[in-house]
């Protein structure tokens, strides 16, 4: 492990005193798995329910500064009511923390903080989608983030680092195979798999059977994706043919798409943000349940307030009121968001009443910090409703 990794948490630990119940470092970076140079570091700072962020900052912003290219990104930020929330809604983040795990700082923890009820459809549907997202780099000059995702991806399943002949289409088919091997264990991925193989395919693409269409993505939907397959289209040409020259080229079959849709992004299903486009519409055929539609909502406040706004506030370029004020509008936004998503769970029947936090948010007149302490609790409140919707017997 890096040693600057373990300065970082004793910093944290000294600074925040009692604030401060632990911290651990997850991801690549532990000494059970392969670093490299584009290589993950993830901190989770658990934190007693009332420390203010600020104070978080005023110690991690230097490290930041110092660090920043080591570490590639902020800090889970939480205390232990809202991490055991968050991780119940995102076993595959309490698998990773449970198997690889290090304490640098705090008083000693059971591991078993991260043990929580997985359901493998989950597990896998999350490495589905995250493959999904990582396809877009099978075309060249495709978005970095994609590239750095396959690339991470591969790590994982290989547990070596990547080298210079290993190509997108080489990862993502040593991805490819690992995933298909595991879900064709499962009961549901092998009855989707079955459809699959009866259907008919497209007769320019081999295997292709349909074509959906998400935002600026365009997702292609094959009946299985062998390496033999992956090597032998052409991606970029595929991709130039595109109608929409700024959407995306992505690929899965339909068994992890079907996987995707009802354990992954159930909520995206029934909201039918998949448009089909061309071929067979799987899709049609899937009715998702209402606990894994609640689920996929209730990781939208949990993620900003674990994850996205701490690290957009530890690693800000500065404090000033103006940085402050644009990540409040942000974040306000996104939030506005949840609002409307709630109401249309209430308009379809999926909640018995819509969420009406006790307050307000702050008027722009009020300070930023107060108005960003204030978000913190909003978004504890819809972390909570989520979580007592989940529990309550439909």
């Amino acid at each position: 492990m890096n040693p600057a990794l373990d300065h970082i948490a004793q910093t944290l630990a000294a600074d925040l005193g009692s604030q401060l119940e632990a911290v651990f470092l997850f991801g690549s970076q532990t000494a059970q798995q392969v670093a490299t140079a584009v290589s993950d570091t993830n901190f989770l700072v658990i934190t007693q329910p009332e420390t203010n962020i600020q104070n978080i900052r005023q110690s991690f912003a230097p490290l930041w500064q110092e660090h920043k290219m080591l570490l590639k990104r902020g800090p889970l930020v939480t205390n232990r009511h809202t991490l055991l929330n968050h991780l119940h809604l995102n076993p595959q983040l309490a698998l990773n923390l449970l198997q690889h795990g290090q304490q640098l700082a705090g008083d000693p923890l059971s591991l078993d903080l991260f043990r929580t009820p997985t359901n493998p459809y989950e597990i896998y549907a999350h490495l589905t989608q995250q493959l999904l997202d990582a396809s877009a780099a099978l075309v060249p000059n495709s978005d970095p983030d994609s590239k750095l995702l396959l690339n991470r991806l591969f790590r994982q399943i290989s547990n070596q680092p990547t080298a210079a002949a290993d190509t997108a289409v080489i990862q993502f088919s040593t991805i490819q195979q690992a995933l298909t091997a595991v879900l064709n264990k499962l009961p549901a991925a092998k009855m989707w798999q079955k459809a699959a193989q009866r259907g008919s395919t497209s007769p320019n693409i081999p295997g292709l059977q349909a074509i959906y269409t998400e935002s600026k993505r365009n997702i292609f939907v094959f009946n299985q994706l062998t390496p033999r397959q992956i090597s032998q289209i052409n991606w970029q040409t595929l991709a130039q043919h595109l109608p929409d020259a700024d959407a995306s080229l992505h690929i899965t079959t339909v068994a992890q798409f079907c996987l995707i849709a009802l354990y992954d992004k159930a909520l995206d299903l029934r909201f039918n943000k998949y448009q089909h486009k061309w071929g067979i519409n799987f899709l049609a055929k899937l009715t998702p349940s209402s606990h894994q539609i609640l689920r996929q909502a209730a990781r939208v406040p949990s993620q900003i307030l674990v994850d996205a706004l701490p690290h957009s506030i530890l690693t800000a370029s500065n404090n000033s009121d103006d940085t402050l004020h644009k990540l409040i509008h942000d974040y306000q936004n996104q939030m506005l968001n949840v609002q409307l998503e709630n109401e249309l769970l209430f308009r379809l029947g999926l909640i018995p009443e819509k969420f009406t936090p006790p307050e307000p948010l702050p008027e722009r007149d009020v300070s930023a910090k107060l108005r960003l302490d204030a978000i913190f609790q909003h978004l504890g409140w819809w972390a909570d409703f989520y979580q007592t919707a989940l529990q309550t017997p439909t």
